[in-house]
């Protein structure tokens, strides 16, 4: 029975064709929208090019919260609050632009500053 790992040019990756270690930053993301206040789910494939994808979206209204891709060797991340998609060569700086830019991540941060201390 298989994990869902296959290799792809010697690395390993998911049956999704991200690489485990590219999947963790997916799941950070998923955290930090989470701890924001945004109830996501999450999805991911391929295209019919064999180009990755992995996209967040809210369950009720089936709305996209961010996509993100791998296309020719580059990342890209599109999502409705960002005026333009950002891309980069390193996923992991990528996520970092993202949530810095992400409102939720903002809101999220305020509410901890303002929260008295006991």
């Amino acid at each position: 029975m298989s994990d869902g790992t296959v290799y792809l040019n010697g690395a390993r990756t998911h049956r999704s064709g991200w690489p485990k270690h590219h999947l963790s930053h997916f799941h950070r993301v998923g955290t930090v929208l989470w701890e924001a206040g945004l109830r996501v789910e999450a999805d991911n494939g391929m295209t019919d090019e064999g180009d990755p994808w992995f996209a967040f979206f809210e369950p009720e209204s089936g709305e996209m919260v961010a996509h993100f891709a791998r296309i020719g060797g580059e990342f890209v991340v599109c999502a409705p609050f960002l005026d333009r998609p950002l891309t980069g060569r390193v996923l992991s700086n990528l996520v970092a632009r993202f949530l810095d830019r992400c409102p939720g991540r903002r809101m999220a941060a305020h509410r901890s500053r303002s929260t008295p201390a006991a």
